[in-house]
Parts: structure tokens; sequence; C-alpha cells
């Protein structure tokens, strides 16, 4: 599945091949989003939770590329039997576990992009809704995608 955005930069499903692009990507993402002790341990992690990623059949990473350049990735995951929705009728949901664009390509559209092919493969898979953990920066991007802040508070035990 290839999408050609008209600017130059396509989208399209990692698989299996794309392991190292995918660990390199978010390893930025990671430094971005620091601390450093924090960003170090997630980083030994990473590998072995993309290879598990891209076998698994509820979750879908999703690449922006242009000219062989890797611009960003989104990462969607079907969560089922969560906690949250467990009341529920469909006890599934969509979760957007990581999305990052390089900062160099930021602002121009690839992020939304992104963003709505984890949205549409949700859909696809009969999903209702879904949710995303935003760092503070991206809360405005989200929030300008329909994105609404929800009752989750944080506490570092």
């Amino acid at each position: 599945m290839d999408i050609s955005a008209g600017n130059g930069t396509t989208f399209r499903v990692a698989d299996s091949g794309d392991h190292g692009l995918v660990v390199r990507l978010l390893g930025e993402l990671v430094d971005e989003l620091g601390p450093p002790p924090t960003a170090g341990v997630v980083k030994s992690k990473l590998e072995a939770d993309i290879e598990r990623a891209l076998a698994n059949e509820n979750v879908r990473i999703f690449l922006a590329e242009q000219k062989g350049e890797a611009l960003g990735l989104s990462r969607a995951d079907i969560l089922i039997n969560d906690p949250i929705f467990r009341l529920r009728a469909d006890v599934r949901c969509g979760y957007v576990d990581q999305m990052y664009v390089r900062p160099s390509y930021r602002g121009k559209g690839i992020g939304r992009e992104l963003l709505k092919l984890c949205e549409e493969w949700f859909r696809e898979h009969g999903l209702g809704h879904c949710l995303l953990h935003a760092a503070p920066k991206a809360v405005r991007f989200y929030a300008e995608k329909g994105y609404q802040a929800n009752r989750q508070m944080f506490k570092r035990l």
C-alpha cells in the first residue's frame, strides 16, 4: 500500500524489512522526549518491541517517505480488553502508540496524514474510538484533529 500525497511524499505500511528504520526513527522520538536516563532504558527495548509489533496482526506501523528518505511514522495498535473499555459492548479500542515526524518536516501535513492512516485502519477493523497519549507540545496538534483531553492523570511513583 503506497499512497502519494502529491508533494512527493509517499506513505506505506512498514514490514519486517523496515525494522532498523523504525527503530532508528523511534530512537529519535525517544531522544527528543527525554530525559536521557529514561531514554536510554526505553531505547534498549526498542529492537525487540518493534520486532514483535511488525509481526503482530493487531499492530500497523505507517511510514512517510520522500525520495528514499524516511520523514516519520505512526503506530496503530488495536487494544483488546483494555481496562478502560471493559464494561462497553466493544472491549476493543484503537491506540495511536507512537507518532513522529522529523523536525525539519513538521508543519507540512505529514503528521496529519499519518494520523489519518491510523484512524482509517481502526475503522476498517470496526473500531469506533481510539485514544493516544500526547507529549505536551503535541496537544494542540491532536486537539485540531478532534481529539479531546480526557480525565487521565499521571504520577511517577
